[in-house]
């Protein structure tokens, strides 16, 4: 009998906005200061926006307060004359503030003086149309220094809200966490990671509407949680927050480098850089390597090329769920399972997955024993990347 684990689409850090630019040392050390609480929607603080700032969220969706928090974050970078942030700097700075949505978008116009409708011209051509299975929710900001001025947007498009759930815990407290679906979903769960251990999924129920599930920190540490649904074309996440227990949260980013990240530049082309690094972090926690199977590498390459041309992330882009793409290239394994991502180089992919319980939950599952990747550039020569699992232990 077949059995899909097909966790994941890329995850909130998985989607990276075109123009991020390499990391910044400085840029990682920005202090962060953390909100009391995870929830949405969030009203604004009720600081009067400028008319660009106005015209602007008209345009990116409704205002929500968190993403005005991370939009300021943004533009204070912009206006320090730091490179702009990758996404996972952008998905601390929204956990941060407690806003719970994942594959946030950035983007920042900037120059000496800045033209109100060639501004939002160029704004407009960057958000596209609205989803149509979603809400969109937009923070924007604005600013000048040393004679620069900077517009800074930040959205989200949004499938689920988040009860307040509390960004400081005891060890052992039970904490609940309740998220509202606003699109249609058969079902979900909710993933957990900690400092140490492999995810855990909870015991989730489902209402057709609502998901819930308690949990209580075992130990000290950082714990990711992740709000997982099964929605039009694949399970995918629909939130995510953090929360420390027993300490403090950290003012400063750690360093969030995934395992084989130090491997040299060009050593491999992008397909066996993506390999090395599903052994790599595979490896750090003492699982064995898994086989390249080139037939499996063939199913993940034709579902990139697909999802690159689409310029969608899905399980399903037309092609079928991951296991009828498997029978119709003649497998039938045991177990199946899928990570998709898009980000501006593979090890920023590797990133991202490496962070999402859910797609970590894939990289390290006992029972795979081969893997195939796919890496298809588009034409802005984003990296799109499909990890396709099989097992038959």
């Amino acid at each position: 009998m077949r059995s899909l684990r097909a966790v994941p689409l890329g995850a909130a850090s998985a989607v990276l906005a075109p123009f991020f630019a390499a990391p910044s040392a400085v840029a990682r050390e920005a202090p962060v200061a953390w909100s009391a609480w995870s929830a949405s929607p969030v009203a604004m603080d009720g600081t009067a926006l400028s008319a660009m700032e106005q015209e602007a969220l008209a345009r990116c969706g409704a205002a929500e307060g968190g993403l005005r928090v991370t939009a300021l974050a943004v533009l204070a970078r912009k206006l320090q004359g730091l490179p702009m942030p990758e996404l996972d700097d952008v998905a601390r700075m929204q956990r941060a503030a407690g806003e719970p949505h994942p594959w946030a978008r950035a983007w920042v116009a900037s120059g000496r003086t800045l033209d109100g409708a060639t501004t939002l011209a160029k704004l407009d051509t960057w958000l596209g149309p609205a989803p149509a299975e979603s809400s969109r929710r937009c923070g924007v900001a604005s600013g000048d220094a040393d004679g620069t001025r900077a517009l800074a947007i930040v959205v989200v498009d949004v499938l689920a809200d988040l009860a307040p759930l509390p960004t400081r815990a005891r060890p052992g407290q039970w904490l609940t966490v309740e998220a509202t679906l606003r699109v249609r979903a058969t079902g979900g769960q909710v993933i957990v990671l900690g400092p140490s251990g492999p995810p855990r999924s909870l015991p989730t129920s489902f209402d057709g509407r609502r998901l819930r599930a308690r949990f209580a920190p075992e130990s000290q540490g950082e714990f990711a949680v992740q709000v997982m649904a099964d929605v039009a074309g694949g399970p995918r996440p629909v939130l995510e927050a953090t929360v420390f227990a027993g300490v403090e949260p950290s003012a400063r980013a750690a360093d969030r480098a995934a395992p084989g990240e130090d491997m040299a530049e060009g050593e491999l082309d992008d397909e066996d850089r993506l390999a090395h690094l599903i052994c790599s972090a595979r490896s750090a926690v003492g699982l064995p390597p898994l086989g390249r199977d080139h037939r499996l590498d063939a199913v993940a390459r034709d579902h990139a090329m697909r999802m690159a041309r689409q310029h969608q992330l899905a399980h399903d882009a037309g092609d079928g769920d991951p296991v009828d793409r498997l029978f119709a290239a003649g497998l039938d394994p045991r177990d199946a399972g899928e990570n998709v991502a898009r980000a501006a180089t593979v090890e920023l992919a590797h990133r991202a997955l490496w962070a999402s319980p859910s797609h970590r939950s894939n990289l390290l599952r006992r029972e795979f024993d081969r893997v195939g990747v796919g890496v298809v550039r588009d034409d802005h020569g984003e990296a799109w990347v499909v990890e396709t699992f099989a097992g038959d232990r």
